[in-house]
């Protein structure tokens, strides 16, 4: 929020220092960013009379003014289409430097001498209006220094506004603070209260909502003879100071009414709307609408429409459509006075990606008691400055009016949670200076009830947090809290939590946090089905934007973001995992069930090239090592990989479930190439595992148990089998590994080629032989050997390879 402090002066007295002032609302928790000086660079800038204007004998465009700037008269050369002699502008002589660095000089035009500029608005930073050069009223003496002709001493605030605040997005409002803080008195502009009695505009024009949900209040009114053109300076001068370009009269006055009071307004050319009415409605699905800025948009049922009678006019709360834009011919206006849902709005903005000073406003909630001021005070100027006649009444549909809350606040309560010591009768008056109304229910207990300004107001913590910023925060004692050691330790999964950090940091992951709300849209990029478990997500109330609507399901959408905004920084070779929850409904409860996981990606090379060997790719085994490890680091034995459907987001033939005795753990695999894509972090492959941290819990032994070393000498022997292609050779390796005197099977070769069937493969293992009382002899090792090639045969069709 950008203001002046001129303009602030309008509603509040106020003589404090602007540096003082600023620290005042910084302390109140309306941070001050910066303070700027309005006027320098405007000394030697003065105002002079043109007494003569004659053509330029070299050149059609330009004239030669004889100007009296107080002393001497001086021949300038100018090219504006507005000098006319006896006018008075401004001038810089020669010698001046100009607020952007230009320093003025003697020169010469087509042969013609130029002593100095006759300056236009823009050159000196008052405006952007750049059409002609600048008319100073009459009665200014040649020679005035222009800072005392015009009142452009004046300091900008820019104002860092909290998403809970939108009470402060107007200088009205941040009028109200100051009053608050220093003891003044608010002072509004006075605007007459319409009488709807002797109201014609019924006659002329109507509104219905067909959405109060989307549109709980809508006000207009009419005006007729509008005489479109530029704007006083005063208004076009304030205008620009807070940052909005000046475009013509009546767009003017609904701008600097927004920033005044907060309420964004929209005017429509009112013979420009069929059947002279406004309806307010969903969008159709697929409607394409054109606004203000010419780009043609794609609508969806979600977004609410202003309409006519034929169709839609405006998006309501973002921007108007180009159908009824105020144009030159424009003589009656329609003015647009609107509460609309914040989320709705919101929805709309972001998804469109049109941001707008008036969506800014809307999705985070106006005052929707003050449409009808804002309204009558919107046409009072266009009155003034475009020369408007009054339509007598207005129109106010308002199906569910405003029902105030009442808030209670415990004065022992307040003191406790902000460390203060203050009476009954402080805090109500901190709380009435914010314009609060507050009732004394007993000694140490206030009922409050807010304004409808203050959508923030709805607990009892949020009114502590207003005698905070009353008091100042840097007038509120420094206190540490108690704290008092507990004998209880530490949950299981926060000891296990620390534990699988340091193990995966050891093995050179990063760990990453992400927001614990995604995009339904997230689970279409992982292509999660309809019936998907994932999609059964638990939806807030009032998501901040529609990127973070949901409760997360799973870590992936969140990891998976993270590696495309990496990427997109040049950082391909990545090791990230998130420690996190999931959400999921839980039956009879609004509360969801919370599950702990823990999921890991990798990507790019697992390491660079050296001068003692090249580069290596992440595969697959990679990740399942990482997997492996971590589980054996947690002495978590049995474990077992199982080809599977895997959940969305995995590639389906490079993907394995996770189990231990049966009982699944988790996943391992390759992300789809489909998901990488739409992340954006394809072709670059991925490499996935997630763990479900309760059933790793239950997998994790409870004890350990000193385990004696191997006594007696262990029996090595390979042995190859031919299998059919579509088995595993984890199966095979649990049977081998099923045997009593078996101590470990691993598989180290496997060949497919001309020496066996095509629909065949071979599988060598290397399997040790041990027991633990005795030396094996070699006729024991070949009655098992023979009996394990039995079974397999027996169970999965193998034999064993010819050599």
């Amino acid at each position: 929020m950008r203001l002046t402090l001129n303009w602030l002066k309008d509603y509040v007295d106020t003589d404090l220092p602007p540096e003082e002032l600023a620290d005042l609302l910084t302390m109140a928790g309306l941070e001050v960013e910066t303070v700027e000086h309005l006027g320098d660079g405007l000394d030697g800038v003065v105002a002079a009379r043109l007494v003569s204007v004659e053509k330029h004998p070299e050149a059609d465009r330009l004239t030669v003014c004889r100007v009296d700037a107080g002393g001497e008269e001086v021949d300038v050369v100018c090219g504006a289409p507005n000098v006319r002699e006896g006018m008075i502008t401004a001038y810089a002589p020669p010698g001046v430097r100009l607020p952007g660095g230009l320093r003025v000089k003697k020169t010469r035009i087509r042969g013609q001498a130029s002593h100095g500029i006759l300056l236009a608005e823009d050159e000196i930073g008052l405006t952007d209006d750049h059409s002609g050069i600048m008319e100073l009223p009459e009665n200014q003496a040649p020679g005035t220094p222009i800072n005392r002709c015009l009142p452009l001493e004046d300091w900008a605030f820019e104002i860092g506004i909290t998403p809970n605040r939108p009470d402060c997005t107007s200088v009205i409002g941040i009028a109200r603070e100051v009053a608050a803080l220093t003891g003044k008195r608010l002072q509004r502009p006075e605007v007459p209260t319409v009488d709807n009695n002797r109201s014609s505009i019924q006659d002329h024009t109507s509104v219905t909502i067909e959405d109060p949900l989307g549109c709980p209040r809508y006000s207009a009114g009419l005006v007729r003879g509008v005489k479109i053109g530029p704007s006083p300076f005063w208004m076009r001068y304030r205008l620009h100071s807070s940052g909005v370009r000046s475009i013509n009269n009546v767009v003017d006055v609904t701008n600097f009414v927004m920033l005044e009071c907060g309420q964004p307004l929209h005017a429509f050319d009112f013979q420009r709307l069929s059947e002279n009415r406004i309806v307010v409605r969903r969008a159709q699905e697929g409607e394409v609408f054109t606004t203000l800025d010419g780009q043609e948009r794609t609508l969806r049922a979600q977004d609410l429409m202003i309409c006519d009678g034929e169709g839609s006019v405006g998006l309501a709360g973002v921007m108007g459509g180009l159908n009824s834009e105020i144009e030159d011919e424009t003589s009656d206006v329609l003015v647009e006075s609107a509460c609309f849902d914040p989320l709705t709005i919101r929805r709309t903005s972001k998804r469109l990606g049109l941001l707008s000073e008036a969506s800014y406003r809307f999705e985070r909630g106006v005052d929707i008691e003050g449409t009808v001021w804002a309204l009558s005070r919107t046409m009072l100027l266009l009155a003034e400055t475009a020369g408007a006649a009054i339509e007598p009444g207005l129109i106010d549909q308002y199906p569910r009016p405003w029902d105030p809350p009442v808030i209670a606040l415990r004065v022992d309560k307040t003191n406790a949670f902000l460390g203060t010591a203050l009476t009954t009768d402080s805090m109500a008056g901190y709380l009435t200076a914010l314009e609060l109304q507050v009732r004394r229910e007993d000694e140490g207990r206030l009922l409050v009830t807010p304004p409808a300004c203050r959508v923030d107001l709805v607990r009892e913590v949020d009114l502590m947090e207003e005698v905070a910023r009353m008091v100042g925060y840097d007038k509120i004692p420094v206190t540490l809290p108690a704290v008092r050691p507990v004998d209880e330790p530490d949950p299981a999964e926060v000891s296990l939590g620390e534990h699988i950090r340091e193990i995966m940091a050891g093995f050179g992951f990063s760990e990453i946090i992400t927001f614990s709300f995604i995009s339904e849209e997230s689970l279409d990029a992982l292509a999660a089905p309809e019936n998907s478990p994932l999609r059964n997500t638990v939806k807030l109330l009032k998501p901040l934007t529609q990127d973070q609507a949901v409760m997360r399901t799973t870590l992936l959408p969140g990891l998976l973001q993270f590696v495309r905004s990496n990427m997109a920084h040049g950082e391909r070779n990545l090791k990230l995992f998130e420690w996190g929850k999931v959400f999921l409904p839980r039956e009879g409860s609004e509360l969801p069930q919370e599950r702990l996981e823990l999921a890991a990606v990798l990507t790019g090379e697992w390491n660079s090239r050296t001068l003692h060997g090249p580069a290596r790719t992440v595969d697959f085994y990679d990740v399942k090592g990482v997997l492996e490890s971590l589980l054996e680091y947690l002495f978590v034995t049995d474990v077992h990989f199982e080809r599977d459907d895997p959940p969305p987001g995995y590639r389906q033939d490079k993907t394995a479930r996770v189990l231990r005795r049966g009982t699944p753990l988790g996943w391992v695999g390759e992300a789809a190439p489909g998901a990488a894509e739409r992340f954006e972090i394809g072709p670059e492959k991925a490499f996935l595992m997630e763990l479900d941290i309760q059933a790793l819990q239950d997998a994790m032994p409870t004890g350990r148990a000193f385990e004696a070393y191997a006594r007696f000498p262990a029996v090595m022997r390979d042995l190859c089998l031919v299998v059919d292609s579509s088995v595993e050779s984890e199966r095979v390796r649990g049977i081998i590994a099923g045997e009593k005197l078996v101590e470990s099977v691993d598989l180290f070769d496997l060949y497919r080629g001309d020496q066996i069937s095509p629909s065949e493969k071979a599988l060598t293992f290397r399997v040790c032989f041990r027991s633990p009382e005795r030396t094996l002899k070699g006729r024991e090792i070949n009655v098992l050997h023979d009996k394990i090639v039995r079974k397999i045969e027996e169970m999965v069709g193998g034999r064993l390879r010819d050599r």
